[in-house]
């Protein structure tokens, strides 16, 4: 294998657990490899945060885009991210730095052909279960229209906001932005969205 300037990035959900197995094992690969480890990237937090949430995780993105390493070393892929699509954003982003990943417990490296396959894999998988999830959510405020359900406050706006609301939300707009395209106040969109989270949570 080439000799590489790498990141070892590790992750525990809760204080509770310990990186300590996880390190162990990825600073022998990258021995037996002679990779140069040039920082550990140690984090506790849940891989459902966002990238804004995980302090460092976000360090070592920037650190990449300083070209401070060229490939980060991880124990699996879900200790990026749990979720496809997070996943995949922290991927896409380290591929167009030129940054490479390689996962031990997949034993994938995404300068290969196979890791290059796998990587298209999760972006094609990813891309379906964002639209599975908006087909659902769809489906569910049709059905509940249909049989006459109310969501959000009689006095605090009328459907085609509530609606409005709900679509600029699915496509991850902030409070604020909402608040400002339907004209109505933050208090407000927060209150709508509360009325309408059982749905989209579907």
């Amino acid at each position: 294998m080439n000799e590489y300037d790498v990141a070892i990035y590790v992750r525990v959900s809760t204080s509770e657990q310990t990186t300590e197995n996880q390190l162990i094992e990825l600073v022998d690969i990258c021995e037996r490899n002679k990779w140069n480890i040039t920082k550990v990237y140690d984090e506790t937090v849940s891989g459902t945060k966002s990238i804004n949430e995980r302090p460092v995780l976000k360090q070592m993105l920037d650190d990449a885009s300083r070209k401070k390493f060229q490939m980060v070393v991880v124990w699996s892929v879900d200790r990026v991210g749990r979720s496809l699509k997070h996943l995949v954003s922290v991927m896409t982003h380290l591929d167009e730095l030129g940054v490479d990943i390689y996962s031990y417990k997949q034993a994938i490296q995404t300068n290969t052909s196979m890791g290059s396959m796998f990587f298209s894999l999760m972006g094609v998988m990813a891309q379906m279960e964002t639209d599975i999830r908006k087909e659902r959510q769809t489906i569910g405020i049709k059905r509940a229209l249909s049989q006459g359900v109310k969501f959000g406050r009689k006095d605090v706006v009328d459907e085609d906001i509530e609606l409005r609301i709900v679509e600029l939300r699915h496509k991850n707009k902030s409070i604020r932005y909402i608040a400002k395209d339907v004209g109505i106040s933050v208090g407000r969109v927060h209150r709508v969205i509360k009325e309408w989270q059982p749905i989209l949570e579907t």
